[in-house]
């Protein structure tokens, strides 16, 4: 399970778009992040682990196109080792009404993994299938936000000094628990730390914990969290990943700005 949560992290926060709405200018890029198992507690059935995850934006003339691939490799007791790799890609209209997105992965745990689908938002509700060895029908109530729609609004709290923003956010990188309810605990803005890139240096930041849980959960625990630090850009300068038993940090490697599609 956490190997396709891990997969939203960067496919929700680190999308830079152009937000017309709240008048927010940010930016498509390329980014590369190497990553780190950490802090293993006992009843983990890790002992550690390494990857990169190469993550895309690029603004088009309708939308946004998000492509994301990763690769991990975890140790395992007796320096047993075990891969993953995982490609993930959607698209999302400017309106917030369309999205797309498919997955392909594959994994020495979890086996493979195909599938691809789209939702619709309209006045009344949300709708779309999911295509894998057979098609399924989704339907979910319009209160539930697209995932480029939920980045700008966090954004737009985070400048409204809003401490604490919660929200249902539909994820198509899961094909079974499709919803979550996502809670921001928004700190006060900073200077970044993270000075390697000319983009980054004195830039001011928000730092922030997310945490995930299932749509109709009773408990008080998430199911994971993700701290990170978000500039009024939408760039994230760094993040962590907090899945209880053990923690994946990641460290950007690599930044390089795109230019967006030219429309006529």
């Amino acid at each position: 399970m956490f190997f396709k949560n891990y997969i939203y992290l960067l496919s929700v926060f680190l999308i830079l778009t152009t937000s017309p709405s709240f008048g927010i200018k940010l930016l498509s890029h390329k980014a590369t992040y190497t990553l780190n198992v950490e802090d293993i507690e006992e009843n983990s059935f890790l002992e550690g682990g390494q990857g990169q995850t190469y993550f895309e934006i690029i603004e088009k003339c309708d939308g946004w196109n998000v492509k994301e691939d990763y690769v991990l490799v975890y140790e395992l007791p007796e320096k047993k080792m075990t891969n993953s790799y995982s490609r993930y890609s959607t698209f999302e209209n400017f309106l917030g009404t369309k999205h797309s997105f498919e997955l392909n992965e594959k994994s020495e745990l979890n086996g493979n993994n195909s599938y691809q689908g789209f939702i619709e938002k309209n006045n009344t509700n949300i709708s779309g299938s999911v295509i894998n060895n057979s098609i399924k029908q989704l339907s979910f109530n319009k209160d539930t936000l697209l995932p480029i729609e939920h980045l700008k609004k966090l954004i737009e709290a985070a400048k409204n000094e809003k401490k604490i923003f919660t929200k249902k956010v539909f994820f198509g990188n899961e094909d079974k628990e499709y919803i979550k309810i996502v809670s921001a605990f928004i700190g006060k803005k900073q200077k970044s730390k993270f000075k390697k890139f000319d983009y980054f240096k004195n830039k001011i930041i928000w730092p922030m914990k997310i945490a995930f849980y299932k749509e109709n959960t009773k408990s008080e625990n998430p199911d994971y969290e993700i701290s990170l630090d978000l500039d009024e850009h939408g760039v994230v300068h760094s993040y962590k990943v907090d899945y209880g038993n053990f923690k994946i940090t990641a460290v950007l490697k690599d930044f390089n700005v795109l230019q967006k599609e030219s429309c006529k």
